[in-house]
């Protein structure tokens, strides 16, 4: 019986990754508000706190930050079972629209109206990575030091520094940040 509710459950995370991937344009961070909607404040699978650490976990991992995301989320919810259900979901509608692409709706992009609807698109996506910012961003602001090294990363990423050297900046300012606090002491 506990069997049959897991793969009930890993339907219903199917479903709302396979939903959620099927109406987001822009990728994996325009996916992430929509997918902290579903999990956190509509199904109740998960406390904000622990989607913030599956969103940490997801992010450093290499491929996509929303498949991650789905498979850390489904198995915190409903273990291995989950996880492949949630990442199916998440990868499937991609890999329906590419095929659609791939057999014969390309030849369609040129026209007017698909060049405003990408143009939408793009700005909604733009809109959605900005809301995941600052939804999720809200609450890891609560202290001097990454408040300083969040302001710090987002002006070094808008002067268009490397991410790589931006990281660097960053780390660097934490250790000049903890070394002046403990003087101070």
């Amino acid at each position: 019986m506990k069997n049959l509710s897991k793969v009930r459950v890993g339907l219903q995370l199917f479903w709302t990754f396979f939903r959620t991937g099927l109406f987001t344009f822009g990728g994996g961070f325009s996916m992430i508000p929509l997918i902290a909607r579903e999990l956190v404040e509509r199904r109740r699978w998960l406390t904000e706190e622990e989607f913030r650490e599956n969103l940490a976990f997801a992010m450093p991992v290499p491929g996509p930050v929303a498949v991650n995301t789905a498979f850390l989320a489904g198995y915190r919810v409903a273990g291995a079972l989950g996880a492949a259900f949630a990442a199916f979901g998440c990868v499937l509608p991609s890999f329906l629209v590419i095929l659609g692409i791939a057999l014969g709706l390309s030849r369609y992009f040129g026209t007017p109206l698909a060049k405003k609807f990408f143009m939408g698109a793009g700005a909604a996506a733009v809109g959605l990575v900005a809301y995941a910012f600052f939804r999720l961003g809200r609450d890891s602001f609560r202290d001097p030091k990454t408040l300083i090294l969040g302001i710090g990363a987002l002006v070094l990423v808008v002067f268009g520094i490397h991410p790589l050297l931006a990281l660097f900046f960053a780390v660097l300012g934490g250790l000049v940040y903890d070394w002046a606090r403990s003087r101070a002491r």
